[in-house]
């Protein structure tokens, strides 16, 4: 999706190349089915709240040199807010994102190192906490090998501090690592036409604020929420990420990509293993619009054959947005002037392979525009 995302922004605005300072807003109202994102089924009691929800939100982006090295810094923000009588709902919720990277060369060879800052901080705007509301905070060391234009290797160790505003006890720090290899397999002579593999990989070694739970019924009997019974043991979880993405680039953009995460917790219930496959594509229709189409298949196994009641705590936590469900996803954006484009977005999101009788639908569209300078 990171090719068919960099190819929307190039249709709706002009190259962030062309200054060295790029700034984006975006405004708009959208219809939500379920804007509480709750799950249905047997014993669940509440029922999915349809709103109008309004949007808000921009973007600052700069790269330039310093001390010998290069940088590339963007800040953003995105607030959400519930329209109607419910005016303090927790959903009502404002995201503050940034990032920083710096790399620095080391003399002729193809090597780089230098560092990265992340940070983002999901605040409540009515309600006192907000529904999903945190705050993730990290840092790495990086090291960027080059050997030409078509082979690029990232690796990356640092740490993070994640904040789970409602509940402390899912709060988590630990240390991280990844790795990301970059290939051109293919480019047309003369043409901007290519054909690229992405290949990542990611562990995490979290230890909770909580401590872990234990598996109290006897041997079997049937699994059920009454088995999980605390203990004195703090909570720690392995995370380990595996993923790989074709992208074509020509008169279209295609990307196709598989990733595969295994959670293994000392508590129980939170063990799980997580196939993620996305298939998403940008092209140009007709009157100049573009339209980015992205289909996910998420299906998640709990080690354990417990669903966790809570699915929070696997989420990446990078936006207002994230849904760890399947789903299908289309964006349509049209330039109306060189600085102006109007933008409309539609998805269904649905849980596949859940366990137990859970279940979990919700719809959205929206409408806005984008300015981009």
């Amino acid at each position: 999706m990171r090719r068919a995302a960099l190819a929307l922004v190039m249709a709706t605005g002009h190259a962030a190349s062309a200054s060295p300072w790029t700034v984006s807003l975006e405004g708009g109202a959208e219809a939500d089915s379920n804007v509480e994102r709750v799950e249905t089924g047997t014993g669940l009691p509440i029922a999915p709240i349809a709103a109008a929800v309004g949007r808000l939100g921009g973007r600052l982006e700069h790269a330039d040199r310093l001390a010998g090295g290069a940088y590339a810094f963007n800040l953003s923000g995105l607030g959400r807010y519930v329209l109607g009588n419910d005016a303090a709902s927790p959903e009502n919720v404002a995201l503050i994102a940034g990032d920083l990277r710096w790399l620095h060369p080391v003399g002729d060879r193809p090597v780089s190192v230098g560092f990265a800052l992340t940070g983002a901080d999901a605040i409540a705007i009515t309600d006192p906490i907000g529904n999903r509301t945190f705050r993730n905070l990290g840092g790495d060391a990086l090291l960027l090998i080059r050997p030409s234009d078509e082979k690029k290797l990232t690796l990356g160790i640092g740490g993070r501090d994640f904040v789970y505003k409602p509940d402390r006890q899912f709060d988590w720090t630990g240390p991280v690592a990844s790795a990301r290899l970059d290939l051109v397999l293919w480019q047309a002579e003369g043409q901007t036409k290519t054909f690229e593999l992405a290949g990542t990989a990611g562990f995490e070694a979290r230890t909770y604020n909580g401590n872990a739970f234990a598996d109290s019924c006897a041997i079997g009997e049937a699994q059920a929420p009454t088995c999980f019974a605390p203990t004195t043991i703090v909570r720690r979880d392995r995370v380990q990420r595996v993923g790989v993405e074709l992208t074509w680039v020509g008169d279209f953009v295609a990307a196709l990509g598989y990733q595969v995460t295994v959670v293994d917790s000392n508590s129980y219930g939170q063990s799980l293993v997580r196939h993620r496959a996305t298939l998403s594509g940008t092209t140009e229709l007709f009157w100049g619009i573009f339209a980015t189409g992205l289909v996910t298949l998420q299906i998640d196994r709990y080690l354990n054959g417990l669903l966790v009641q809570s699915d929070f705590q696997h989420t990446s936590f990078t936006n207002l947005e994230d849904e760890n469900r399947s789903s299908i996803q289309v964006r349509l954006a049209r330039p109306i002037t060189s600085t102006i484009s109007a933008e409309m977005r539609g998805a269904i999101w649905r849980g596949i392979g859940d366990s137990m009788s859970d279940e979990f639908g919700r719809e959205l569209l929206y409408a806005g525009l984008i300015y981009t300078n």
